[in-house]
């Protein structure tokens, strides 16, 4: 599949309108980060088309350097805190949300550290023929990786949430496929996927939704008999 700014607009447009969807059919604020991950991912894909655009020289190099940091600190910096860390506050069950709590924190402690790493050394990015290849100042890649995977997947992968369970074992599909790529390639490539799948977060709440009473009809208990 060969990518493009094009592309880019395309799918962060459609997928920020998945996230709209998703935000309307929240219930609880607990659920907000990870309702809010669809809109995310859809302007961060929007983002990219800049980071296309200004290696062509068609916007300004301010703004083309602009988005190429905002796309890879979100990416790598952002996504291993707020993911953990919303499906940890989603999980409606005990038990799992015991287990999900420790990938928060590593989620933390690795989002933190590839933060500094991206804003601390220049980022570098260079169109290829079917994705931008993002280069970064990242020492002990294999060991903060591994850490950025387990915290990005297992939160979905053990949720007692169908839907959200699905969300998990496809970004493992993608994480995996992407990986046969170049190391430079796959934050580009991982993170389109990522977005597409976004879908299965908007299944699930709109489920959820019918499935749990809205609060205002809560307040006002239930309805007596007809006159």
């Amino acid at each position: 599949m060969c990518l493009s700014p094009e592309v880019d607009f395309v799918a962060g447009t459609a997928i920020a309108g998945v996230g709209v969807a998703t935000l309307a059919a929240v219930r609880r604020p607990r659920d907000l980060l990870v309702a809010a991950l669809p809109l995310g991912f859809g302007i961060h894909q929007f983002v990219e088309g800049f980071v296309w655009l200004g290696l062509r020289g068609q916007v300004a190099p301010a703004v083309g350097d602009a988005a190429r940091d905002a796309y890879v600190i979100y990416a790598q910096a952002v996504l291993p805190m707020v993911v953990p860390l919303g499906f940890a506050l989603l999980e409606p069950d005990r038990r799992r949300r015991r287990w999900v709590w420790p990938f928060a924190l590593l989620g933390l402690l690795t989002g933190l550290y590839l933060l500094w790493q991206v804003t601390a050394w220049p980022v570098l990015a260079e169109e290829r023929a079917h994705c931008v290849a993002y280069t970064t100042h990242t020492p002990y890649a294999l060991p903060s990786a591994t850490a950025y995977v387990l915290a990005v997947c297992v939160p979905a992968l053990v949720s007692s949430q169908r839907h959200l369970r699905w969300f998990g074992v496809v970004n493992v599909v993608g994480l995996l496929g992407a990986a046969t790529m170049q190391e430079e390639e796959f934050t580009s490539v991982w993170c389109l996927y990522a977005a597409v799948m976004s879908v299965l977060i908007l299944v699930h709440f709109r489920r959820a939704g019918r499935d749990r009473p809205h609060p205002h009809a809560l307040a006002a208990g239930p309805a007596g008999p007809a006159p």
